[in-house]
């Protein structure tokens, strides 16, 4: 049922006419009824389709009230029925949007067909912007499922999803708006979403320029060069956290040589990565697999300790995370050419 609101400042006007859109037939239903323009804009709260309203009324007029309301609620719709037929508040009342403009009298015949054509336009309105809400969800998955594969790096996809944007409707079905506007606003619905994935996007100013010319001649060539710009600045911010991370995972590792428990799966964990990830960009940051980092580091603790005579080489095996002194052992002569025990006397006697 579509609401409606009737305002005019004689009561039997008003309840007969609310009388009549009641017994129409139509899906319409009186929401509420006003004799000045004041008493009908407290009724907009009832969030009406319909208004049908007189202009000459005490404490606030007809088109007062239109405009206000109109500013209030952009699609209602007005029907005026007046006892004025002078051109100029036609012609005002047409500036402000209204539907209809009836004279007074007005017989139920002629005001059921008012509200009859009027009925075919709300309905026909309520379908457009269906139409729009369908396109403006479509376009959003369209574009999640873009800014996705930026993310994950995956060119291929961001390229096809991109066209696919393009192709489906971003340009060709787009509400009534130069291309350049509409791939404006999708930059910036992706920068947006990026964001939220800790990525500000950023290009120096020729780049900028690059990836779409205000006045671009192929606006579907630039969008797609910008999808390119866009997958360049997300693996740069990859890179960049990834290497953090990895450091991360570094200055942990140090910290805490002395834990047995050590693995490359809580290093991964520490980063935030799968261990395949972690591995494959550690190697690539430090030259050699996490677990062969560990034994240099431990080997480099242990050498230490034992240089220093801080400690016996049982201890030096505890305090760098063994648990096994033979194994300890065995990988310190393995790094050193001697065995804990002997390095430490050794340097005792110098």
């Amino acid at each position: 049922m579509y609401k409606v609101i009737i305002a005019d400042d004689e009561y039997m006007i008003h309840a007969s006419l609310a009388k009549q859109v009641e017994s129409s037939g139509l899906p319409y239903q009186v929401v509420g009824e006003a004799e000045d323009g004041q008493e009908a804009l407290l009724l907009l709260s009832e969030q009406p389709d319909l208004i049908v309203t007189d202009i000459c009324m005490p404490a606030m007029d007809g088109l007062t009230f239109i405009e206000q309301a109109r500013a209030a609620n952009p699609h209602v719709v007005f029907l005026i029925i007046s006892g004025y037929s002078d051109f100029e508040y036609a012609r005002t009342a047409l500036q402000l949007g209204v539907e209809d403009y009836l004279v007074k009298p007005v017989s139920p015949d002629k005001f059921i067909a008012a509200l009859e054509s009027i009925l075919r336009k709300i309905e026909s309105r309520k379908q457009q912007l269906l139409h729009q809400k369908q396109w403006v969800v479509h376009q959003l998955e369209l574009l999640r499922e873009l800014e996705s594969s930026i993310w994950r790096l995956d060119e291929t996809t961001a390229h096809q999803a991109a066209v696919r944007l393009l192709d489906q409707g971003l340009l060709r079905d787009a509400p009534a708006a130069p291309p350049n506007m509409v791939i404006d606003q999708i930059k910036s619905d992706l920068n947006e979403m990026l964001k939220t994935r800790g990525i500000d996007v950023s290009y120096p100013h020729s780049n900028k320029e690059a990836a779409i010319q205000p006045n671009s001649a192929e606006p579907e060539a630039a969008f797609l060069h910008y999808v390119t710009l866009l997958l360049d600045q997300v693996k740069q911010h990859r890179n960049f956290s990834s290497r953090n991370q990895i450091l991360k995972a570094i200055a942990h590792t140090r910290k805490h040589l002395h834990a047995s428990d050590l693995s490359v799966q809580q290093a991964a964990d520490i980063a935030g990565m799968s261990v395949t990830y972690f591995s494959r960009l550690f190697k690539e940051e430090t030259g050699v697999s996490y677990v062969q980092y560990l034994i240099k580091l431990r080997m480099e603790e242990a050498r230490s300790l034992l240089e220093q005579q801080a400690c016996s080489a049982s201890e030096a095996c505890e305090r760098t995370g063994y648990i096994d002194y033979p194994h300890f052992s065995k990988t310190f002569k393995r790094h050193y050419g001697v065995a804990p025990a002997d390095y430490m006397k050794h340097h005792r006697s110098l």
